[in-house]
């Protein structure tokens, strides 16, 4: 029985990712095709070209974007996080993302809220900042009317409490339990919201990795906060830079 239901359990994320993938890959695939075509086959003004030019460099940006989504998550699954650990002011981190989502959606204002500074943990920079910037990525996703993001970052608990909280559609209670699970996109689907649903999972798997933990509390049609903690530079459980294994992603 426990065979059956692992067997099923497969197979049913080969359907979910055959899904996604078919969904997610094909319109920015139908836009490289469909642009390159047209600049191959007309002779347009120099802006004009620029311009089609720049629709076909983000839709290749977003495929390979979705292709690397897909090998993270199997690189850590097999593997476990390598972590190329360092001292990492946090807040420093923090500014950098903030900026670079801040410029992406003209309808967000990104404030970011960092009473103290420097904040500094043992952590894999880049881990990190892929951590911070699916947040803000999903913050901005996730409430398509515009509005407030807010970041804060602080001392909490002999660590460090990072924030991330949307004015946004928020997540109903029936789904919350499965948020972390690979695949799982709730109603984004529907609602034109791309994504492949593997954000959150790598996510919790690379913080749980540096020691710390992910969580979130949301309440539908107002907004969600995703939280992180990490431990402080001095922490014992700081990733040391070797190779770390974490637990198998589940609900």
């Amino acid at each position: 029985e426990q065979q059956n239901d692992e067997l099923r359990e497969s197979e049913r994320m080969k359907t979910e990712l055959v899904n996604i993938v078919s969904h997610e890959l094909r319109t920015p695939l139908a836009s490289v095709l469909g642009f390159t075509a047209l600049l191959l086959k007309r002779e347009f003004d120099a802006p004009t070209r620029r311009h089609y030019l720049g629709i076909v460099d983000a839709q290749a940006r977003r495929l390979a974007a979705l292709l690397e989504d897909f090998l993270d998550v199997q690189r850590i699954e097999h593997e476990g996080v390598d972590l190329a650990a360092q001292r990492v002011d946090l807040a420093g981190l923090l500014d950098e993302q903030a900026q670079l989502y801040a410029a992406q959606s003209p309808k967000h204002q990104v404030e970011l809220d960092v009473p103290e500074r420097p904040l500094t943990v043992r952590a894999d920079p880049n881990r990190l900042a892929q951590v911070v910037g699916n947040l803000l990525s999903n913050a901005i996703k996730y409430s398509p009317e515009g509005g407030r993001v807010e970041v804060r970052a602080a001392r909490h608990a002999g660590g460090i409490r990072v924030d991330v909280r949307d004015e946004g559609l928020g997540i109903p209670e029936e789904q919350q339990s499965r948020i972390f699970t690979k695949f799982f996109r709730g109603d984004a689907g529907a609602t034109g919201i791309t994504g492949t649903g593997l954000g959150l999972a790598v996510s919790r798997q690379i913080v749980e990795a540096h020691g710390g933990r992910i969580g979130f509390d949301s309440d539908p049609g107002t907004g969600t906060t995703f939280w992180l903690e990490l431990p402080g530079s001095n922490g014992d459980s700081a990733p040391n830079g070797e190779s770390t294994a974490t637990s198998k992603e589940g609900g």
